[in-house]
């Protein structure tokens, strides 16, 4: 019995929980390689952000950016209301933000939308959206966030293997759009705006400067 409990002390349990962090990152570099840069937890309990570096550009031509990954939301499991099964919404998720650098606004950004599911009791999944007072970056004039999941086959790789305490976890891309495009949604649903995508050729990396594809 002393051993055992020794043992527990001393973090070498057989049956101490799972390093979670591990396991993401296991999976995370399996699908896109080596972290190039690490923003650590800002506090105990708090999410870490990776930065995976990528050309985007599906031909010779170079289009740098970054792979951003959240890595801790998926720890604790989103408040799931009742129709969310109905949709195979799944109570645990990490985000995933494609951009040219990753800056300090950026990253606050990240951290603050992987904390707010559990500030507000809500569920974060496929087509929501979460319409800000303000825009949160300086650099654009859209405020409102929508999650989408990952059309890049790597990526949607990512969420096909992760799973966190036995259950899931849904990767949900980070986008902004303006609030003609939210209203578009709201009063015809997302898939005409999802055209308006395919039809423009929405880049992958965020575009601050972005115009409107709705008027």
């Amino acid at each position: 019995m002393f051993d055992r409990l020794m043992a527990r002390i001393s973090g070498k349990d057989s049956k101490a929980a799972p390093d979670n962090d591990a396991v993401r990152r296991s999976v995370y570099e399996s699908e896109l390689g080596d972290v190039d840069q690490r923003f650590a937890r800002p506090e105990r309990g708090g999410v870490e952000i990776l930065a995976f570096e990528r050309d985007f550009s599906p031909t010779d031509a170079e289009d740098n950016g970054y792979v951003l990954l959240t890595s801790g939301m998926s720890d604790r499991a989103m408040a799931m209301p009742a129709q969310a099964s109905s949709v195979d919404g799944k109570a645990r998720a990490e985000l995933m933000w494609y951009v040219r650098e990753p800056t300090e606004e950026i990253i606050a950004t990240l951290r603050w939308l992987a904390e707010f599911p559990f500030i507000d009791q809500i569920w974060l999944g496929f087509g929501h959206r979460v319409p800000m007072p303000e825009p949160p970056l300086k650099a654009t004039d859209f405020k409102t966030f929508l999650f989408l999941t990952p059309i890049i086959e790597p990526d949607r790789r990512i969420a096909e293997n992760l799973e966190i305490a036995g259950e899931p976890v849904e990767i949900l891309t980070v986008n902004l759009i303006s609030d003609a495009e939210y209203a578009l949604i709201k009063s015809q649903g997302l898939d005409p705006f999802l055209d308006l995508l395919d039809e423009h050729y929405y880049p992958a990396i965020f575009d601050p400067a972005r115009k409107s594809f709705s008027r």
